[in-house]
C-alpha cells in the first residue's frame, strides 16, 4: 500500500489503531513524511522526508529515511539521523538501528552526542555510539573524544551512566584539565563529586611534576591526587619513590606515606 497524502495522519492513525500488536506501549506518531509505503506482510513502514520524525513519548527518531516494523518495534535510519530523549540525551549520526519498544538504538558515522548532568553537559564525538534509554546509557566506541565543564577525555572506548553520572573509560584514556595530564589503562569518573579512579599504568604530569604509580585518586575540587603502588615523582632532576604519595599539584606539594626514598640534585 502507497500512501502519497496527508501522511502524517494517516501513519499515525494507523500505528495507533492498527491492530492488537500496536497495543504494547505508547502510539507511535509519525510526522513530516513526503512518502510513505506499508507492506501488509512483514507490517513494515518505509518513510521518507526531509526529515520524517517518529516520536513515542519523550522518544524521537529523525532522518531521511526510516524503515519502520510495526510489528517489532524495530527500525533502521539513513541520513541526517537524530534521535531525541527528553531533555537528558540527544545524538546525531549517518545512520542508526534499534528498537523503540526495547528503548535502544546504535548509531554510527561521525556520530556526536550530549548527555545532560546536573552540572554540565558530557559532549562525545566517536564513530559509533549505543544508547540504551531504559538504562539511561550511551557507550562510545572506535576512538572517543569526550568535553565535560573543563575536562577532556580522549580513549578507545567510553560508557556514560546517566543514573550514577559516572564517565568509563578504557583503552589508555587520556584526561587533560587545564594545565594536568592523567594517563592510565582504564579510569572511572564520578561527575557529581569530582573525582577520578585510574588504574594500570598511571601517569599524570602538570609543571610542578610528572609522576607514575599504579592506582590514583584525583580529587578535582581540591587539586588534590593520591598515587598509590609503587609512586614515582620527578620534579626536574630530584625524585621522590614511596608507596604512596599525595600531591596537591596545584601548591606543589608532596606528601609521602610508607616506606620513601629520596634524591635530590644540588
Amino acid at each position: 500500500m502507497r500512501v502519497r497524502a496527508r501522511v502524517a495522519f494517516l501513519i499515525t492513525a494507523l500505528l495507533v489503531g492498527g491492530g492488537a500488536h500496536a497495543l504494547w506501549a505508547q502510539p507511535v506518531e509519525v510526522e513530516g513524511a513526503l512518502r510513505a509505503e506499508y507492506e501488509a506482510a512483514s507490517d513494515t513502514w518505509l518513510l521518507e522526508g526531509s526529515p520524517v520524525r517518529l516520536r513515542q513519548g519523550v522518544l524521537v527518531l529523525e532522518a531521511h529515511s526510516v524503515r519502520y516494523r510495526g510489528r517489532e518495534g524495530t527500525f533502521e535510519a539513513a541520513g541526517g539521523v537524530r534521535v531525541v530523549y527528553g531533555d537528558e540525551l540527544a545524538a546525531q549520526g549517518q545512520q542508526a538501528v534499534g528498537s523503540v519498544r526495547e528503548r535502544r538504538a546504535a548509531l554510527e558515522g561521525d556520530v556526536r552526542a550530549a548527555y545532560r548532568t546536573a552540572d554540565s553537559p558530557v559532549q562525545l564525538v566517536a564513530p559509533a555510539l549505543e544508547l540504551d534509554f531504559a538504562r539511561r546509557i550511551a557507550r562510545a566506541r572506535g576512538g572517543v573524544r569526550v568535553s565535560w565543564a573543563e575536562a577532556s577525555l580522549h580513549a578507545q572506548e567510553v560508557w556514560v551512566d546517566g543514573p550514577s553520572e559516572e564517565v568509563h573509560a578504557v583503552g589508555r584514556p587520556l584526561v587533560r584539565w587545564q594545565d594536568l595530564d592523567l594517563v592510565a589503562g582504564s579510569l572511572r569518573a564520578d561527575l557529581r563529586a569530582r573525582v577520578v579512579w585510574a588504574a594500570g599504568g598511571v601517569r599524570l604530569e602538570h609543571p610542578t611534576a610528572v609522576a607514575e604509580a599504579s592506582l590514583a585518586e584525583v580529587l578535582w575540587q581540591d587539586r588534590v591526587a593520591v598515587l598509590r603502588g609503587a609512586v614515582v615523582v620527578r620534579r626536574g632532576a630530584d625524585q621522590l619513590v614511596a608507596d604512596q604519595v599525595r600531591y596537591a599539584w596545584q601548591r606543589g606539594v608532596l606528601a609521602a606515606e610508607g616506606r620513601s626514598r629520596v634524591v635530590v640534585h644540588p
